[in-house]
């Protein structure tokens, strides 16, 4: 569900614009999910807003260097939930990420890309300094040949309850003049980057199915009502399928519909020991984003 502004293998070019130019990417996504039952009783429904800003620049010919801010809230208003003894079980939650993403390629089509970076993941309410957690990530790809780039990753980010640990393949793939396998988010703490086969169906019409394994790790508020200044994870394979519509040559606006699948909540103590589980049916969403460059 979460949208972010970069696919990472559009990183992946084996020269780069003249050096001291700054490229700046927008992207802006709400996504909306109607009442889903839970499996104890009760519903639960979401909407989320998230949005990023982005600023990248050619130190040479082989070198890039960007700032990226990405920000989101995400409300959950739960119906009646008999699990966590009849209470909501969390109020807002708010995401914000801080990441420095360097890149360098050479002539030969080899591509290193290291991006440290900083969160902030927290109920309204929680403690900021406990909501705070640093990570790295971190690939290596290869233009195998001119249609086709390869590559495997690593990313490494601290949690609320734990360490994050995880592989992830970087793919851009022009199978042909129209169909494309590429990766649809950006690896970073909430996990790998996917895969999405895109379908350029018009010069301004691209449709596209994927999906990805998404793993949300909030701090909890220093007054909730089943684990104060524990941890909240939710976890979930959204898939989806979506329309992008070029607005402009610089302006795009892409249209969601998805289910998000194996839906869990996942709530721990302030050591970390698990309190409460809840699971939920297979939730539909819809959501948009426009995004840009300028």
């Amino acid at each position: 569900m979460k949208k972010v502004m970069l696919c990472a293998a559009a990183l992946a070019v084996t020269t780069f614009a003249h050096a001291g130019d700054v490229a700046w990417n927008y992207s802006i996504t709400p996504v909306y999910a109607p009442n889903t039952d839970l499996d104890s009783g009760g519903q639960v429904k979401t909407t989320w807003l998230m949005g990023s800003l982005s600023a990248t620049t050619a130190i040479d010919k082989n070198q890039r260097l960007g700032l990226s801010l990405s920000g989101s809230q995400q409300q959950w208003r739960f119906d009646a939930p008999k699990a966590w003894g009849g209470k909501t079980p969390w109020q807002d939650l708010y995401r914000m990420q801080l990441s420095l993403p360097y890149s360098y390629a050479t002539t030969s089509g080899w591509v290193y890309s290291l991006s440290p970076g900083v969160e902030y993941s927290g109920e309204d309410g929680a403690d900021r300094g406990e909501s705070i957690n640093y990570g790295v990530t971190t690939f290596v790809a290869n233009q195998v040949s001119p249609s086709l780039m390869l590559g495997l990753g690593l990313g490494a980010w601290q949690g609320a309850k734990e360490d994050k640990v995880f592989a992830f393949l970087i793919v851009n793939w022009k199978v042909s003049d129209s169909l494309t396998l590429k990766n649809p988010y950006v690896a970073g703490p909430v996990g790998p980057a996917g895969l999405e086969l895109a379908w350029q169906a018009t010069p301004k019409w691209e449709l596209s199915v994927g999906g990805a394994v998404r793993s949300y790790d909030t701090r909890l508020a220093k007054d909730n009502a089943i684990a104060a200044n524990g941890s909240l994870e939710i976890n979930t394979v959204p898939v989806f399928m979506s329309a992008n519509y070029a607005l402009t040559p610089d302006a795009s606006l892409k249209l969601y519909a998805g289910a998000a699948l194996n839906g869990e909540f996942v709530m721990n103590n302030q050591q970390g020991h698990e309190v409460a589980k809840e699971n939920y049916s297979t939730m539909p969403f819809l959501g948009m984003t426009l995004s840009g460059r300028f």
